[in-house]
């Protein structure tokens, strides 16, 4: 009996689909080497005071990633390493940034952790971090207790000790400034040791501070204002939280003061710029789009052409500590913590947006800060600091 042609035809015609599907299924890595994926975690403040900045570096870190993976920035054994982003709420506490970090690796499974940002929810998670033995990079936490003592604890922001030591020599060197009234959240644990740097450089330099405590949380600042000013301040220092120095800072003009007001990191510089009040103020950035280089500037653009907004400090902070880790995973040909924690440490200095940095001995960053002024409605850069700034003497010689 003679064969059907169309018989024929389906045997070959079967083994050529089957050969087709079963080199797709290799290629996609369902046979064969499964893909590289960076399972990477991000700790920020979704709910609470600290919502607006927790969801500005939120999106931050999806631009950064986004921007990696369409680039195949991370490669592991000459393949791209994709990154899939796991997000979780520290709820602006302590003991929540410990819990999301515990979640995050032993639910989700990630490798490395970004965040979170403030230092008081970046110390826990950091110590949960540690425990589990996971890299972890705060990328705005400037206390030094965040980093102290803990091998896979790293951070994008320089120190309260740098920033601090800085800002006591220009009241003291450029400004000439002998009495100066600072102004400290008592459960801030960036505020107390930002003040406890400056305290300790300003009077090094021959200046007399006086410190006075709020608790976390003041609205009204009337009362602390006339203690603070009964002394008769040439300058107030406002080491805390934008919002906090803001109302401050309303608070002392209200009463009369007509002298400086200086900053520290905590200040965001567009809103403090809008206010006359702090016309004249010095505060410090980690970031600004016409620093020196062209990374700062190309940031600032691409971000605005994706997003259409400018993008923030903590944005640019966000982007420094992807990029520090995918440069570390890529240098380590892999996911895993140890190995990600090492490469970390033997990075060659890290050309970011914020800046060039290396780590040196620690996961602290040897980097530049930028002292700005606020002047006309805005802030403009005024000089930029490199490490280490030069010590006082004690008589102010």
């Amino acid at each position: 009996m003679p064969q059907h042609p169309r018989r024929r035809f389906f045997v070959p015609a079967l083994l050529a689909t089957l050969t087709l599907t079963l080199g797709l299924l290799a290629v996609t890595g369902c046979f064969g080497r499964k893909p590289h994926e960076l399972r990477l975690g991000f700790v920020a403040t979704f709910s609470g005071e600290g919502f607006r900045a927790g969801r500005d570096a939120l999106e931050a870190a999806r631009f950064a990633v986004h921007a990696a993976n369409e680039a195949g920035t991370a490669v592991i054994d000459g393949q791209p390493c994709r990154v899939r982003l796991f997000i979780a709420d520290d709820k602006d506490s302590p003991e929540e940034a410990a819990l999301a970090v515990k979640k995050l690796v032993g639910k989700d499974g990630v490798t490395v952790i970004i965040g979170p940002y403030a230092s008081s929810q970046a110390d826990a998670a950091a110590l949960a971090a540690e425990a589990a033995g996971v890299p972890l990079i705060a990328p705005s936490s400037t206390a030094a207790v965040v980093t102290a003592g803990r091998p896979h604890i790293f951070r994008i922001a320089f120190s309260d000790a740098f920033q601090g030591m800085v800002l006591g020599r220009l009241a003291s060197r450029e400004l000439g400034l002998t009495r100066v009234a600072v102004l400290a959240n008592q459960d801030a644990l960036s505020s107390q040791s930002l003040t406890d740097a400056f305290v300790q450089a300003f009077t090094a330099c021959g200046g007399r501070p006086n410190v006075y405590f709020y608790p976390d949380r003041t609205r009204d600042f009337s009362d602390l204002m006339d203690r603070a000013l009964a002394d008769a301040p040439q300058a107030l220092f406002l080491p805390n939280a934008s919002k906090e120095s803001v109302l401050a800072g309303l608070a002392a003009r209200k009463a009369g003061f007509t002298g400086l007001l200086i900053g520290g990191d905590g200040w965001d510089g567009p809103e403090v710029s809008r206010l006359a009040a702090f016309d004249g103020a010095y505060f410090v950035d980690h970031w600004r789009v016409e620093a020196p280089g062209s990374r700062a500037k190309a940031y600032g653009e691409a971000f605005e052409r994706r997003l259409k907004r400018a993008p923030t400090e903590l944005g640019a902070l966000t982007q420094d500590a992807v990029g520090v880790v995918l440069a570390a995973v890529t240098r380590a040909g892999s996911t895993a913590p140890e190995a990600v924690t090492r490469a970390l440490m033997e990075l060659p200095p890290f050309d970011g947006v914020t800046g060039t940095f290396d780590f040196v001995d620690d996961g602290n960053p040897v980097k530049s800060l930028y002292l700005s002024r606020v002047a006309g409605g805005g802030s403009r850069l005024d000089t930029i600091e490199a490490p280490p700034p030069l010590p006082c003497d004690h008589g102010g010689q």
